[in-house]
């Protein structure tokens, strides 16, 4: 296969990936999106392999748009995957805070004896 072919497969092949990707992560099925990353990095691996073998001339101005068009796609889906892990972040600490609290917070019935965590604070009242 000529240089030029080969690249043009690599460049449909990542732009296919790069679109299921995205699916994937509307779908928040990011066990399949690791495994599309794996896949990509492994076919720009064949690009640079292949791109090294040709000319910078060689390659048509429709390769360089298609190129484009994946690198700002994989730039969208990273950008969506970042926000996604902020996220996650945010929402974890908040119910650690909420968890806390709730560990920090002491319930008591009328004879004083304690109805949630008795390691909870309290407040005294002084006459």
């Amino acid at each position: 296969m000529k240089p030029l072919d080969k690249i043009k497969a690599i460049v449909a092949k990542l732009k296919a990936i790069t679109e299921s990707e995205s699916l994937a992560i509307g779908k928040r099925a990011f066990d399949q999106v690791a495994a599309l990353t794996a896949q990509k990095e492994s076919l720009l691996a064949e690009f640079d392999e292949a791109a090294q073998a040709m000319e910078a001339s060689d390659l048509s101005e429709q390769i360089i748009a298609e190129l484009e068009s994946v690198r700002r796609q994989a730039e969208e889906n990273a950008a969506i995957l970042k926000a996604t892990a902020q996220g996650v972040r945010e929402a974890r600490s908040r119910l650690k805070k909420i968890r806390e609290a709730e560990l920090n917070t002491g319930a008591y019935a009328r004879g004083g004896a304690a109805l949630r965590n008795p390691d909870a604070s309290t407040i005294v009242a002084k006459a």
